[in-house]
């Protein structure tokens, strides 16, 4: 849900005369003869405006030459969109929660014309679809009244760059508690080698030493195991739970940290199992944040669904899902409900003693704050803190070298499950399952599930939020300019100046760049992994699905207020907020096309 108090993303606006590192940079020494001079207004940090001067420099010097583009470059912030009306340049730089409101209000130039006449120039191949659809929308209505977005909707902006969510955590902390980090992703693991005895967990226990140089230490049941924290492979909700109340001290009396876990957002949880706060049931949208309904994951290597033609590890969309329901055996697999995600989400920060969603006592194992700055993590309030990557520059400040990166949460199923209980099966007597233990005589592998019959792999989607940037043209540019305007931004959207914008820390939209070394390496030891990974799935929050994010101001207060502080249950949140949902949703145009 989004942030009480969230400021609005885009910052453009006042120049801070006086310092030329936030004021007008016309890079490149001036227009050469044949290049036509365009104003490009962006947002940036001080250190990161340096590299958007390079970047604008080098354009000037370089392609700008080729392409008769000379950009004057100006860094801004804090600007209503009124003042485009006064003062219009001829490229901006634009934030995703803002950018189907400005469309819609006729702000920007349409560039799909642009993008399908300029092959070559710019392509949305090897770029995340969600990244690509974020900034398309129709900004004429249909026959019923309702504007189209996402996929094959009007061009009104092209992806600049990606800040996704990502789990940051403390290396001291983890130290503390003797937790053996590897950085191996799923597909490197195998059977021989340094990490042959490793199972695709992203926080597991094993009796024996999976690996040359593993430290053994006691866990919560008192077992000496050796811990293994994997950053390149989501934790799934068990293991997530199980770490952050290794860090809680109600149940850990040696813990360093006064809370395990800061997570503001529920869009991991709900996403990775199919839900969503909002669901198209083929009419119109339903406010699904605690619905029941099952979900179903695709086992078959086609199934095809009122149309829609799913492929095995598929997720089906909530329109489908009846259909799904009364298809073959043994074609899909039965997920968590989005009301299990919620439920499972709001038992993190809801209190032992509130209500915990339903009723009964939540986890107590997560920080509940409205904003999770990097201080949390600096200050020992947690061991992991939910954030995008702007976390970076606080954590660089105050906490350099002691913090990394890991990915968020994901639904995995393991066989035999995940955990076992010392008891009565409460919270509190919950306890992970070490690999090469028995449980009831049966020796615990710690192996992924598969389907039997197919081999589907039995894991949910991996995904979490991102804000997308794009770069647009205003309408209201000088008409004569636009030509040129779009020469600058098919570059600096293409790879070449995506190396520019990934020294900034931002994913660059170009997948091959995201997951290359070349951007790993800008992290400096730290794992950019996670975030080109995260990146490669991220959606838009959604405060960003439609016109703007009123519609989630609606009931977002009670929900991070009362629900998640444990006030309140989830069946008390849906009578109180529910009809105030609808009342919201009934009042938005948009339809997402190829939205999940």
């Amino acid at each position: 849900m989004r942030k009480l108090g969230k400021l609005t993303a885009i910052a453009l606006g006042t120049l801070l005369a006086g310092s030329m590192a936030f004021g007008l940079v016309g890079c490149g020494g001036g227009p050469q003869e044949g290049q036509t001079t365009i104003r490009f207004w962006y947002t940036a940090s001080i250190s990161e405006n340096r590299i958007m001067q390079n970047m604008i420099s080098d354009y000037n010097k370089g392609q700008g030459i080729e392409d008769g583009v000379y950009v004057e470059g100006d860094n801004r912030q804090n600007i209503e969109r009124t003042a485009l009306y006064v003062d219009t340049p001829d490229v901006l730089t634009v934030k995703d929660e803002d950018f189907k409101s400005w469309a819609l209000e006729g702000l920007f130039t349409d560039l799909s014309d642009y993008y399908a006449n300029d092959p070559g120039g710019y392509t949305e191949e090897g770029i995340p679809k969600a990244l690509t659809q974020t900034f398309r929308i129709d900004t004429a209505a249909g026959s019923d009244g309702i504007r189209m977005a996402g996929e094959g909707a009007d061009i009104q902006g092209l992806p600049f760059g990606v800040d996704p969510m990502a789990y940051y955590y403390s290396l001291p902390a983890f130290e503390d508690q003797k937790i053996n980090i590897i950085s191996v992703a799923e597909e490197e693991l195998s059977s021989t080698g340094t990490y042959a005895k490793v199972q695709p967990h992203g926080y597991a226990e094993y009796k024996e030493s999976p690996f040359e140089g593993a430290v053994s230490s006691t866990n919560l049941a008192g077992d000496t195991v050796y811990k293994v924290f994997n950053d390149r492979i989501p934790m799934n909700w068990e293991e997530f739970r199980y770490l952050s109340k290794m860090f809680t001290p109600r149940y850990n009396e040696g813990s360093p940290t006064k809370n395990g876990s800061g997570t503001h957002w529920w869009f991991a949880y709900a996403w990775s199992v199919g839900g969503d706060c909002i669901a198209w049931n083929g009419e119109n949208y339903d406010f699904s944040v605690a619905d029941k309904g099952a979900n179903y994951l695709v086992l078959a290597d086609t199934l095809e669904l009122n149309d829609t033609v799913y492929r095995a590890g598929d997720i089906v969309s909530y329109e489908d899902r009846e259909a799904a329901a009364a298809a073959a055996a043994g074609s899909v697999h039965e997920l968590p409900s989005t009301y299990d995600a919620l439920y499972e989400f709001v038992r993190l920060s809801s209190p032992v003693g509130g209500n915990g969603g339903k009723g009964e006592n939540g986890y107590g194992i997560g920080l509940f704050s409205n904003d999770n700055a990097a201080g949390s993590l600096v200050n020992g309030e947690i061991a992991l803190l939910a954030s995008g990557e702007s976390a970076i520059t606080s954590l660089e400040t105050s906490y350099r070298g002691k913090y990394d990166i890991a990915p968020a949460q994901q639904w995995r199923e393991y066989e035999g499950g995940s955990v076992y209980y010392d008891g009565a099966e409460t919270f509190e007597n919950e306890y992970l399952k070490v690999i090469g233990e028995k449980y009831d005589d049966v020796l615990y592998t710690g192996e992924l599930a598969e389907d039997e019959a197919t081999g589907t792999e039995l894991v949910g989607r991996t995904s979490a939020f991102a804000t997308f940037t794009a770069l647009v043209i205003p309408a209201r540019s000088d008409a004569s300019l636009k030509d040129e305007a779009w020469k600058f931004i098919r570059w600096a959207a293409g790879e070449e100046g995506q190396r520019y914008l990934m020294q900034m820390g931002d994913v660059p939209n170009q997948t091959s760049l995201a997951v290359s070394d070349e951007y790993y390496e800008i992290g400096g030891g730290r794992n950019y992994w996670a975030l080109a990974f995260q990146a490669q799935s991220a959606e838009i929050g959604d405060w960003a699905y439609f016109e703007d994010g009123e519609w989630v101001n609606d009931w977002s207060g009670t929900f991070n207020g009362q629900l998640r502080a444990g006030y309140t249950t989830i069946a008390k949140f849906m009578a109180n907020e529910g009809a105030t949902a609808d009342e919201a949703i009934s009042k938005v145009n948009i339809y997402l096309n190829g939205r999940f």
